[in-house]
């Protein structure tokens, strides 16, 4: 798929003077060695509080701005990743698209696959950088709150909790939320239920999964989580297997458990 990236290719690619890699880990494991020439840099803890029309432009600046500071522009290819495939290289992948970046990828596999590939390692650190990154707003990848609570009752919508089982039957100990549950309606599949050995499963096992849940891969389908960073992850799971049409909620529980108007449910 063209949003993954496999270490050999990323290698050849590397030689590009104009590309940008995005280290997604914590700074300690970025400090322990990286892809040579990788940025240290991740929005993981900055939440996206309000998915109405207005809140999601003001949480797009607010991205653009700080991509802009390490160097992220339309005119660089972007590749991030993490130790293995996972939500954080994922979120800040995902948000890039929104933004309206025009190429952005994922390791497979992450640091991981690249080490196993043999490929080199760095400790240096890489410099800073300050460039003006433009807003293209992707609506096709996101879904807010209230369109969510209008077509809670409707067919053809499938919203998919991909936290895990304590987090969707309301047991969790999540300081910032004041209310647990679920979004009701929803199907429930923890996101690494989409990964094996650090990378997507196959297209197939991916489908038969969705099918052992009993989730129409037919539907529009919104995975969520707390943060939009697991959904994230399972958003590209989704089109790695080929589904047509899918969308992040990347306001997650976080938002929807704020909104005291909007429902919850208890499975």
């Amino acid at each position: 798929m063209d949003f993954l990236i496999e270490p050999q290719e990323l290698q050849e690619l590397a030689r590009q003077d104009e590309l940008l890699v995005i280290d997604a880990r914590k700074a300690p494991e970025y400090a322990k060695g990286h892809i040579p020439g990788a940025v240290n840099f991740s929005t993981y803890d900055v939440f996206a509080l309000d998915t109405r029309p207005s809140g999601l432009a003001s949480f797009a600046q607010d991205m653009a701005r700080r991509y802009a500071a390490v160097g992220v522009s339309k005119f660089r290819p972007i590749v991030i990743y993490e130790e293995t495939t996972g939500m954080r290289a994922a979120r800040d992948a995902w948000i890039l698209q929104y933004l309206g970046h025009p190429r952005v990828q994922m390791l497979h596999g992450g640091l991981a696959a690249w080490r196993a590939a043999g490929c080199d390692m760095s400790l240096e650190r890489t410099g800073d950088w300050t460039v003006a990154l433009r807003v293209r707003e992707r609506w096709e990848l996101v879904i807010g709150c209230d369109e969510i609570a209008e077509r809670l009752e409707q067919p053809g919508l499938t919203l998919l909790d991909v936290r895990d089982a304590n987090e969707h039957a309301g047991r969790d100990n999540t300081s910032c939320c004041t209310r647990r549950g679920c979004i009701p309606g929803s199907r429930w599949i923890e996101w690494t239920e989409f990964l094996e050995a650090g990378k997507y499963k196959s297209p197939e096992a991916i489908r038969a999964l969705l099918e052992k849940h009993g989730v129409d891969a037919g539907s529009e389908i919104v995975p969520y989580c707390h943060r939009g960073a697991r959904s994230a992850s399972t958003y590209y799971a989704l089109l790695h297997a080929g589904l047509p049409k899918v969308r992040n909620y990347i306001g997650s529980w976080h938002e929807w458990s704020a909104r005291s108007d909007l429902p919850v449910e208890m499975p």
